[in-house]
């Protein structure tokens, strides 16, 4: 079978090989094959440009076999797992890893065998610390609801596509969900433009943006003080402090008019409440990105009357409408492309 192989020289891919394991990109159900001079290590996916600039590899395609004795992380934690057969039948077959901790959504019958579940699934996925998930995120600051299984702290450094976001996974959102959007975003061309995120949080759209969109300024800002040290830590761990400028506060009382080519509204259920600033931020042709969530009954309509209230008589035209995700039934996270004109 013809794969995406990373080529690494044999001296570093030991040091390669943990780093692409630990973050989910290499194939677990491939063999990694061996040459004289290099390493051929199978990939799940192509990696970004700069990603393969730093670890000093080089892409390629070629044969490798499947791995004969390979088998799915869900049958190993049942295998692994000293449960009744009740509680096994329970255990959930997805879960959201963020670097070394793991996040798990529990049925409310398993609470008695917390532990226990917790070790399993980590002795198998490499978990360092377990959270458990005890309510959606809610509140201004966007903070999680999680109850800490197993491990001392949930500070991690997740990657995704490239680019590495440090956090403390029990009391700051990470929307995994949200990794369509997130590479749309850095795959817009935003070189030599200005741009607003509005809700910055640790940088899930200013890091996309100002590393692979290449736009020449992103003016950050987030309300939540946990989540901006973060946002600043990110920057660093990232070397884009001379393109992302932080600001701590709330995003309405940025200053300035028509200061961006492109604004950012990466939030949902309030958004609408910010789209008048939004509207006053942006320059002339310049596009709102504007995300919210919406019942799919009141959609589009609804979304065209917030953006009519926050224009304040600027005309507009939505170049694309998508959904983003489902957030609950018959609710969807959408996100809408706004052009304005004037």
């Amino acid at each position: 079978m013809v794969v995406l192989l990373a080529k690494v020289p044999r001296e570093r891919a030991e040091t390669v090989r943990k780093m692409l394991f630990k973050h989910r990109l290499g194939a677990k159900d491939r063999r990694i094959m061996r040459t004289d001079e290099h390493v051929l290590i199978p990939l799940r996916s192509s990696l970004p440009s700069e990603l393969v600039e730093d670890l000093g590899i080089e892409l390629i395609e070629g044969e490798t076999m499947e791995k004969t004795c390979y088998r799915p992380p869900y049958d190993l934690v049942l295998e692994n797992a000293d449960l009744p057969e009740a509680v096994k039948a329970e255990l959930p077959r997805h879960w959201e890893m963020l670097g070394d901790v793991l996040i798990l959504r529990l049925p409310a019958g398993v609470s008695a065998y917390h532990q226990e579940i917790a070790r399993a699934y980590a002795e198998v996925l490499g978990a360092r610390t377990v959270l458990r998930e005890r309510a959606h995120i809610g509140g201004v600051y966007r903070t999680p609801d999680m109850e800490l299984l197993l491990g001392d702290d949930a500070e991690t450094v997740h990657l995704e596509n490239g680019i590495f976001y440090k956090l403390d996974a029990a009391r700051l959102m990470f929307s995994s969900g949200n990794i369509d959007e997130k590479m749309r975003m850095a795959g817009l061309d935003c070189r030599g433009e200005t741009v607003v995120d509005m809700f910055a949080g640790i940088g899930y759209f200013t890091l996309p943006l100002a590393r692979h969109a290449r736009a020449s300024r992103v003016i950050a800002c987030e309300i939540n003080p946990l989540a901006f040290r973060y946002l600043r830590e990110n920057i660093a761990l990232n070397r884009l402090d001379d393109v992302v400028e932080p600001v701590l506060g709330d995003n309405r009382d940025l200053p300035g008019e028509g200061i961006a080519d492109r604004v950012v509204l990466g939030y949902v259920r309030t958004t609408s409440c910010h789209l008048k600033d939004a509207f006053r931020l942006v320059k002339r042709n310049g596009t709102v990105h504007y995300q919210d969530t919406f019942p799919l009954e009141v959609f589009p309509r609804k979304a065209f009357e917030n953006l009519d209230a926050a224009a304040g008589g600027r005309s507009y035209e939505v170049r694309l409408s998508r959904e983003v995700k489902s957030y609950s039934p018959g609710v969807s996270h959408m996100v809408l492309d706004v052009l304005v004109l004037d």
